[in-house]
């Protein structure tokens, strides 16, 4: 197999990056604020800081990104008998619809640096409430969330980084098999004990990019998350590796296929995937 590796040397400088990003945007809050000054604090957006920052961090992230995986695609290139195919491809992607998905991602992933504040702002109210319904005081509550705002802040954060950073590679790999023609990858997970049980399931498993499983449902659990490729839910660390020769799989292999998983030789998978 290619070495389509999560990419967790740019997820560590990203979450860096924000980090110091939102240390100087935490240097404003007010440290004796009630719930109200808090909210307001929140939906100032970060200030002019975040905004004019956001574009510079997502471009960055994303090119690293796709510098890396382009690297994993020439590493497949010179062990797959359609090396020259995909070398010329490679030359020529970022004009067509690969180049349009890197500067889409940079798009949405600048939006979503610009976005935190509002999302600390929602996750913040949802415990406000959870706790004012406990009949907790407002000015217990505001004291609690000022002393813990800080660490708050880089959980939201580190959550984000390794969510989005996960996903942008996923799309980059996905828009790059596209573009080459390669329908199908083998999800991967990180092989842990912290891999939750459904992606558990999907391991080592053959997947259409256009026919993407829900996880959930397969294990018979309920989720909100619905159909998602590899790399796509939060906090997902799985990969995708785009299936470039068939000689790659150990047949007989696991495929999921319209909502169910079984256990097909190469030649069922041929004539499923043709």
């Amino acid at each position: 197999m290619p070495a389509f590796h999560r990419p967790q040397r740019i997820e560590q400088e990203y979450r860096r990056a924000l980090n110091a990003l939102m240390e100087i945007w935490l240097r404003t809050f007010p440290h004796d604020a009630d719930l109200e000054s808090i909210f307001a604090f929140l939906g100032n957006g970060g200030g002019e800081r975040v905004m004019k920052a956001s574009d510079s961090l997502a471009r960055r992230m994303v090119t690293q990104i796709a510098v890396q995986n382009a690297q994993s695609w020439r590493e497949a290139a010179a062990k797959s008998s359609q090396g020259k195919r995909i070398y010329d491809l490679l030359r020529r992607e970022m004009a067509g619809p690969v180049g349009a998905s890197v500067r889409s991602l940079v798009s949405t992933h600048a939006a979503l640096i610009r976005s935190m504040p509002q999302d600390l702002a929602q996750t913040l109210a949802s415990q406000i409430a959870t706790r004012q319904m406990r009949g907790e005081r407002a000015e217990t509550i505001a004291k609690d969330i000022r002393g813990r705002f800080p660490a708050i802040t880089r959980s939201h954060i580190a959550m984000l980084a390794r969510t989005e950073v996960s996903s942008a590679a996923e799309s980059i790999t996905r828009a790059r098999s596209e573009n080459l023609g390669v329908k199908w990858y083998q999800w991967l997970s990180s092989e842990d004990s912290r891999v939750r049980l459904s992606h558990r399931k999907m391991d080592m498993i053959l997947v259409n990019w256009s026919d993407p499983p829900s996880p959930e449902a397969l294990i018979g659990q309920r989720s909100t998350l619905g159909k998602y490729n590899a790399g796509h839910a939060p906090n997902c660390r799985c990969t995708g590796v785009p299936i470039i020769d068939l000689d790659e799989v150990t047949w007989p292999c696991r495929v999921y296929s319209r909502g169910s998983i079984t256990r097909m030789t190469r030649a069922k998978f041929i004539q499923i995937s043709t």
